[in-house]
């Protein structure tokens, strides 16, 4: 790889230091690289990639910040299928790669062209925004309806291929992919999975009953999430689709998920599994 872009958060590189000392580095190798002009502040709806900056002869995308800053990447560059590196900027860091004092090492191994390309499974979301107007979203983590309401809980009735798998009173639902499942879902309570699979995770969070518990389903299904009321007062949620609020959604209002056409491309370097970064990020031990 010698042609590169990048996707920095500002409130994580200070006057988009490392964006340009990288920049420099790479140039200084024979490489190219551009840094996208739309920075991140501390919360990602506040930006978003404008893909026309993306040169066409672009061989991958780095990343500098928190999972919040590749999440938003990985749905802003989607359509262009390019690989992303992304380097931890910020505290957990779960997706990304490399931490920020690995970067230049990180970089000669993108140079030499020794590293991996990962394909992750990706949600793609349907909903109504009038009668006459759908609109589509792409998820890497998750697909979310939570409380609209601060004192109530909201009623979700979730549909699978069409048929009620159940109707959960809870704070919310999490409809997750593999690579999600170690992010809200795995704090609301649900299983982990190795990212390379493909399934479905739908996990309610804080369920007013002891029976509700995660459920997974293949990635071949269709998992349907619409606003129900258990009350004479209708319910209202929130749609959250990789942590960036999108809508408010009222009583009746639905959601249809599926398993994504296209896959996000994450490069992956050195020989780490996924399970020893589990247990580095998570602070487990591995050995007793």
């Amino acid at each position: 790889m010698k042609h590169f872009f990048i996707i920095t958060n500002e409130s994580k590189d200070n006057a988009l230091q490392t964006a340009l000392d990288v920049k420099k580095y790479i140039e200084q190798q024979g490489g190219s690289c551009v840094i996208g002009t739309d920075y991140g502040g501390d919360t990602q709806t506040e930006y978003s990639t404008d893909i026309n900056e993306i040169p066409s002869e672009t061989e991958a995308i780095i990343v500098l910040g928190g999972d919040g800053t590749l999440l938003q990447a990985a749905n802003d560059v989607s359509m262009l299928e390019l690989p992303i590196l992304g380097v931890n900027m910020g505290n957990l860091g779960f997706l990304t790669t490399i931490e920020k004092n690995q970067l230049y090492a990180g970089i000669d191994q993108l140079l030499k062209d020794v590293y991996q390309i990962e394909e992750r499974m990706l949600l793609q979301g349907a909903f109504q925004i009038t009668p006459n107007e759908k609109r589509e979203i792409l998820a890497l983590n998750d697909i979310v309806i939570n409380k609209g309401r601060f004192y109530h809980l909201v009623n979700v009735k979730v549909y699978i291929n069409q048929e009620l798998l159940d109707q959960y009173i809870a704070d919310g639902v999490i409809v997750a992919s593999p690579t999600g499942s170690t992010g809200y879902n795995l704090s609301a309570g649900g299983p982990v999975m190795h990212p390379n699979m493909e399934a479905i995770i739908i996990t309610p969070v804080c369920p007013h009953s002891l029976n509700n518990r995660s459920v997974v389903v293949s990635a071949e299904d269709q998992v349907v999430l619409e606003i129900g009321s258990a009350r004479n007062d209708p319910d209202e949620g929130i749609l959250i689709v990789d942590g960036m609020v999108q809508r408010h959604m009222q009583c009746g209002e639905k959601i249809i998920i599926k398993k994504a056409t296209t896959k996000t491309k994450l490069i992956k370097l050195g020989a780490n599994s996924f399970f020893e970064v589990f247990h580095k990020k998570l602070g487990m031990v591995k050995e007793i």
